[in-house]
């Protein structure tokens, strides 16, 4: 069932939005701890927390996001080592436009 439901994601996501389903997550979770008018930002080892990636996957991830312009890179001021995330208005339009796409194939697969 899993592998179904993420395939089918990953196909829908792609051909419907060229999102990977990947980066969808990270998108959605930007987006839920992100507003792009208040200029909040995500530590990119909070993002690490939440998502089931390797360090070097989620790194490529958001690479190809910050490639494409939906999200954006900060480096701390205090910590060198340390990475921030931002949605941009595009990241957050393309999540938008996505949601639903995602939804129909979680219902359709959990129902």
């Amino acid at each position: 069932m899993y592998h179904d439901t993420s395939s089918e994601l990953e196909h829908e996501l792609q051909s419907r939005h060229g999102l990977g389903l990947s980066e969808f997550e990270v998108l959605q979770i930007l987006a839920g701890r992100c507003r792009v008018e208040s200029g909040h930002k995500v530590k990119m080892k909070d993002l690490e927390a939440e998502m089931y990636l390797s360090q070097s996957a989620l790194s490529r991830t958001v690479t190809r996001l910050e490639k494409s312009g939906l999200v954006g890179r900060a480096a701390c001021d205090f910590d060198r080592r340390a990475n921030f995330l931002m949605l941009t208005p595009e990241g957050r339009e393309r999540w938008e436009a996505a949601r639903p796409t995602h939804r129909a194939v979680l219902e359709r697969h959990l129902a």
